[in-house]
């Protein structure tokens, strides 16, 4: 199962994704009689000196406090990863990962977007179970410099392949999940 699930900043779209892989980790241990592993992939690269994402990741480790996951941080190359079959996997974020490998200290990959995508279907081919989390960044309405711009673009178009593979396709406002797939 993939469950794709997509927010605003704020939204509820983590606690939601969350809450999700741990009743799918629920079902299946429950089908099979075995526990299921449940793997929380933390894409964010956190600087000693950004006390505002040091705070949001602080935020999601006390909510994940007691729901045993494993949590593994991995900012690049999460196709590299090697997975256990029977996890769950929770993947936060798609927005985050994608900007990690488009904006290297190497400099600008222009390629990120197709990165990102064959690095998750080798994620996605590796378990059982996958939610993947994504920001909503394209409402705002405001201009922004042109490596912004290809970024969103680069984002829009994950969006969009990846929600076509999904199973399931949530869109999170206000803390309340708006299913678009299946419909």
């Amino acid at each position: 199962m993939y469950i794709f699930i997509a927010g605003m900043a704020g939204s509820g779209k983590s606690a939601y994704a969350e809450r999700r892989a741990a009743e799918l980790a629920e079902l299946r241990a429950s089908e099979t009689g075995t526990p299921h592993t449940k793997i929380y992939i933390a894409a964010a690269e956190v600087r000693a000196d950004d006390s505002e994402m040091l705070a949001r990741v602080e935020r999601h480790r006390l909510r994940r406090k007691g729901m045993d996951f494993t949590t593994i941080e991995c900012s690049r190359d999460l196709g590299e990863l090697v997975l256990p079959e029977d996890a769950c996997v929770l993947v936060e974020s798609l927005s985050v990962w994608t900007a990690n490998e488009m904006f290297a200290a190497s400099g600008v990959n222009h390629s990120a977007g197709e990165k990102v995508c064959a690095d998750f279907v080798k994620i996605y081919g590796q378990v059982k179970d996958i939610v993947l989390v994504s920001d909503d960044v394209f409402s705002d309405g405001a201009e922004y410099d042109s490596l912004t711009e290809e970024y969103m673009r680069i984002l829009g178009g994950l969006h969009v392949k990846l929600a076509a593979l999904a199973d399931e396709v949530i869109e999170v406002v206000s803390g309340l999940p708006v299913r678009y797939k299946p419909s």
